[in-house]
């Protein structure tokens, strides 16, 4: 069976806005195909590709490990994003560690091929974009980083690390926390509220988003209080 038959979904990826319906075929019918384990490594920080990887099935965490070996959860792929692409264009090596969350499905796409796909105008300027959205991301969750609250973090960082289906796998709450930065009890706090509110329900694996517009409304709510809370200690 072809790739595209296989993964029909891949086809709405970002990498392919604007490019025909044929383009698309033949670029995601050329790509290999691996099947990567929950927990296996998808490409490891600090070594080379030569391929990009394309999410087609499952999902993959990234990740970094700093010098003294604290483990920084980046964000997680989904279906369509793609993993080593600047990798491999550059030739350097990985900037962080791709970890697949499940049973996953990757497709690749050597770095000759993608010389050639580099020719056409608008795989460019997708190429652009992508790195555009990534400069963006940074940028937006450096802010909140350093300005939202525990109980912020928690609704904003559900909303990221979720699924187009609302599924956000998380494991434990623990690993939630690290990846906000906080204590596992503000998170079992903050989760509980939002499950009592009928926003979210918890299950086996982590989350499960049932209100994507009440969990933007809670995270105004909280964002609201937050102003009253600073102008009432200006007073």
């Amino acid at each position: 069976m072809k790739n595209s038959d296989r993964f029909p979904s891949v086809l709405d990826a970002k990498i392919f806005r604007g490019l025909t319906g044929e383009y698309k075929n033949q670029f995601i019918d050329s790509c290999g195909f691996r099947k990567f384990r929950r927990g296996e490594i998808v490409l490891p920080q600090g070594e080379q590709t030569d391929k990009m990887l394309m999410v087609a099935e499952g999902r993959v965490e990234i990740s970094y490990i700093s010098e003294t070996g604290h483990k920084t959860i980046i964000y997680h792929a989904f279906v369509g994003n793609v993993l080593g692409f600047v990798e491999t264009l550059s030739e350097r090596a990985c900037a962080g560690t791709c970890t697949a969350l499940t049973d996953t499905n990757i497709l690749t796409c050597k770095r000759s091929a993608l010389y050639e796909h580099m020719q056409n105008p608008v795989f460019i300027r997708n190429f652009a974009e992508d790195l555009h959205d990534v400069l963006v991301h940074d940028n937006l969750y450096k802010s909140i980083d350093q300005f939202y609250t525990a109980e912020q973090k928690v609704c904003v960082y559900l909303e990221k690390l979720s699924a187009s289906d609302g599924t956000v796998v998380i494991g434990s709450q623990s690993y939630l926390a690290d990846v906000i930065g906080c204590t596992r009890q503000t998170v079992n706090k903050e989760l509980g509220r939002l499950r009592d509110q009928g926003i979210i329900e918890i299950t086996k694996t982590g989350v499960l988003i049932l209100d994507y517009s009440a969990l933007s409304n809670r995270l105004t709510q909280l964002s609201d209080t937050q102003k009253e809370s600073k102008r009432g200690g200006n007073c």
